[in-house]
């Protein structure tokens, strides 16, 4: 898990990242927006709707955080992202989730 000071905390951050650009991969909805930070955010908000039970939305929010730890360093610093973690992230590995996050990013040009 990425350390607290890495992370959109406030439910204010939040909103004000949602309101960024929107981003589908097969996984994963994410928005971006920039910022004034000195370093990348990210947030993770799972859905119970989408994710009946606590242990689904415990192991999605577990293997979507696993990719953006491998990600992490190559993301630009000024960048703020929320994801939303769509009903097939919990059936596939943590690899796979990283392949389709890189490949969305790298779609929007986030990175290189």
């Amino acid at each position: 898990m990425l350390s607290k000071d890495k992370r959109l905390n406030l439910k204010t951050d939040f909103k004000w990242a949602a309101g960024g650009k929107k981003l589908e991969t097969k996984y994963l909805k994410l928005f971006v927006k920039v910022g004034d930070n000195e370093f990348p955010r990210v947030g993770i908000a799972v859905s119970s709707k989408v994710f009946k039970k606590a242990t689904e939305r415990n192991k999605a929010r577990r293997v979507v955080s696993a990719a953006f730890e491998s990600l992490y360093s190559s993301l630009p610093s000024t960048i703020n992202i929320v994801a939303l973690p769509k009903a097939g992230a919990t059936n596939v590995k943590s690899g796979d989730i990283l392949l389709d996050l890189e490949e969305g990013l790298k779609e929007a040009r986030i990175i290189q």
